[in-house]
C-alpha cells in the first residue's frame, strides 16, 4: 500500500468520526420528539411542545426569601406557587406577575396571629390548591401542634384592608381532627378539594390511602390504596392468610401516593413511584375504585421500563385539564409524558440537563390553559412550554372528540397527519371519528393504520354485525329453502312408506 493511499485512508476515517461525534452530541443535547409503538419502540415523531420561557423564581419583583420550589397550582386568576424553604406560597397572574405572598397567618383585621405567644406562621408547606369559591388551602407540613405533634391545613381567603389594600387572612386551621382513625399521621402534603369542599389530603407515609375531610374539617374516611406486585414467597403467605390478615397486609404494605389532582367531574388522579406498584397513575371514582383507562400500547407508566436494569420512570406528579388530558412528571429523566382520557400517550415533552428547558430536579407539573408548566427546585425555576401547530391540533382534536364534536375532531387528525405520517395516534382518533358515526368498514382502516387491535376488533364486531344485519335474507334464504326441502323429502317419503 502506497503511503498515499494509506494517507487518503486515514482521512475519509478521521472525517468519518468528525461526523459521527458531531452527531453524537447533537443527539446527547436533547433527545428527539418521540413515541412508542405497538412493539414499545421508540419512533420519531414531531415536536408537540417548545420552550416558551424559563422564569427564575427569586427574581420576580416581590418575592423575597426564596427557597426551594416544592409546589405549583394554576387556580381560575392566580398561580400558586409553594416555596417549602422559603416557607411561603408566592401568588402571580397568568403572566407571572408577582400579585402577593403568605408567609404569615393574619386574621380578617390584618392582624398576625399567636399561638403560646408567637407569630402564627407558614412552615416548609407543600401543597397548595384553590377550591370553587376561590378559598386558598395549604398543606401546611412543617408545622407540628404542641398537643399531638401532628401537622394541619390552612384555609386563606383573600379580602381587602381598610386602606383598599387585598390581602390573604387565615379563615380556617384544621389540625387532626378528634374523630381521626388508623395509625396515619396527620402530615398533609398534598391536596384538593371537590366541589362540596371535601378535602382530599394525601400524607407523608400513609400507607391506608388519602384522608378525606369533611368540609367542616373532620374526619370522614381514606380513599383508594395502591395495588402492588407480591414476590412468591408473599403470594405463598397470603394464600395461608386470613381476611383479617390479608387487610392488614393490604394496609401495611400498600405504598403512599406522592400527589393528587382532581378534574371537572369530582374524579381523584394520583401518582406514586414506588416500583412494587402495579399502576404509577391511578384514577379513583367515588367507591375509591381505579378506573384509569388503558387503551394505548403500554398504560400510563411513563417510559418503557427496563426490567433487567430496575430502570423506569419515577413518576412524582400528575395534572389534569378539563379535556379528559393528563400530564405525569418523570422526576428521574426529567420527561413530561401527556395522555388522553383512554391512556394513549400523546407527547414526550422535556428532559434532563443544565440547558434552558431542561431539567435537574424537577419537581412539579400543571396545565395553564394548553401550557405545560414545569418547575426545577434545584435550579428554582418554572419552565412553560407551549404548542407547536403540530401539538395544538392534536389537543384540538382530542378536546373536540372529548366533547362529542366527531367531524371537527376527525378534520384535526388528517391535518396531525401532514406534519407526521407515522403518528399512530392521528390514525386511531380518526378511526374513532368514523367509528362514532357509525362508519365501520372505513374505521377498521384506520384502525389497522393505527396498529390499534383493541379498537379494530371493536369496528370489525360491529362491521360484521351491519353486514348480517344487512344481507339477513341472502342468509337465511338457503337455509328456508334447505329446510323445505327436508321436510318436503321426509313427507314424501313417509307417505310413500305409508301407502306400501
Amino acid at each position: 500500500m502506497s503511503v498515499q493511499r494509506g494517507f487518503s485512508i486515514a482521512l475519509c476515517l478521521m472525517i468519518g468520526l468528525i461526523f459521527i461525534a458531531a452527531e453524537a452530541g447533537a443527539n446527547a443535547e436533547l433527545p428527539r420528539s418521540y413515541n412508542y409503538n405497538l412493539w414499545q419502540e421508540t419512533v420519531p415523531s414531531a415536536p408537540a411542545y417548545r420552550l416558551k420561557k424559563e422564569i427564575n423564581v427569586g427574581t420576580i419583583p416581590g418575592v423575597y426569601n426564596f427557597g426551594e420550589l416544592a409546589d405549583i397550582h394554576v387556580g381560575k386568576e392566580r398561580i400558586y406557587i409553594v416555596d417549602r424553604i422559603g416557607s411561603q406560597v408566592i401568588i402571580t397572574d397568568y403572566d407571572f406577575n408577582f400579585v402577593s405572598r403568605i408567609t404569615l397567618l393574619k386574621n380578617e383585621e390584618n392582624r398576625i396571629m399567636t399561638e403560646g405567644g408567637n407569630q402564627m406562621r407558614l412552615t416548609l408547606p407543600e401543597g397548595a390548591f384553590e377550591a370553587e369559591n376561590g378559598d386558598l388551602y395549604i398543606a401546611d407540613s412543617g408545622y407540628r401542634d404542641p398537643k399531638t405533634g401532628e401537622a394541619r391545613i390552612v384555609v386563606f381567603s383573600e379580602t381587602i384592608d381598610s386602606r383598599g389594600n387585598p390581602f390573604y387572612y387565615a379563615k380556617n386551621i384544621i389540625k387532626k381532627p378528634d374523630n381521626f382513625v388508623g395509625r396515619t399521621q396527620f402530615i398533609p402534603s398534598k391536596l384538593v378539594v371537590d366541589n362540596a369542599y371535601r378535602i382530599y389530603a394525601v400524607v407523608q407515609g400513609g400507607s391506608e390511602g388519602i384522608v378525606v375531610l369533611n368540609a367542616d374539617g373532620s374526619f370522614s374516611h381514606y380513599f383508594g390504596t395502591n395495588r402492588i406486585r407480591f414476590s412468591p414467597i408473599e403470594y405463598f403467605w397470603k394464600s395461608l392468610a386470613s381476611e383479617e390478615q390479608l387487610e392488614k397486609m393490604a394496609l401495611t404494605f400498600a405504598p403512599p401516593f406522592n400527589s393528587v389532582d382532581i378534574d371537572e367531574n369530582g374524579f381523584i388522579y394520583t401518582t406514586n413511584s414506588d416500583p412494587r406498584s402495579i399502576d404509577k397513575v391511578a384514577r379513583f371514582n367515588p367507591s375509591g375504585d381505579n378506573i384509569i383507562r388503558k387503551m394505548g400500547y403500554l398504560p400510563p407508566i411513563g417510559d418503557v421500563p427496563d426490567y433487567l436494569t430496575g430502570d423506569e420512570s419515577e413518576i412524582i406528579s400528575v395534572t389534569v385539564n378539563d379535556h379528559g388530558m393528563y400530564a405525569i412528571l418523570d422526576s428521574g429523566k426529567g420527561r413530561v409524558f401527556v395522555y388522553n382520557f383512554d391512556g394513549e400517550l400523546l407527547f414526550v415533552i422535556g428532559n434532563q440537563g443544565l440547558a434552558r428547558g431542561e431539567f435537574i430536579s424537577p419537581g412539579d407539573v400543571s396545565w395553564l390553559n394548553d401550557d405545560i408548566v414545569v418547575t426545577d427546585k434545584k435550579k428554582g425555576t418554572i419552565t412553560i412550554y407551549t404548542p407547536t401547530e403540530f401539538g395544538q391540533l392534536v389537543i384540538d382534536a382530542t378536546k373536540e372528540y372529548y366533547v362529542g364534536n366527531w367531524d371537527s375532531a376527525g378534520e384535526k387528525w388528517l391535518q396531525a397527519l401532514k406534519y407526521n405520517a407515522n403518528y399512530d395516534i392521528a390514525y386511531v382518533g380518526y378511526g374513532k371519528m368514523l367509528y362514532m358515526q357509525d362508519r365501520y368498514e372505513e374505521a377498521l382502516e384506520y384502525f389497522r393504520l393505527g396498529n390499534n387491535r383493541t379498537y379494530y376488533s371493536m369496528a370489525y364486531k360491529k362491521y360484521r354485525s351491519e353486514r348480517l344485519s344487512e344481507n339477513f335474507g341472502l342468509f337465511i334464504l338457503p337455509l328456508l329453502i334447505l329446510f323445505g326441502a327436508v321436510v318436503f323429502a321426509e313427507y314424501k317419503y313417509h307417505k310413500r312408506a305409508g301407502v306400501q
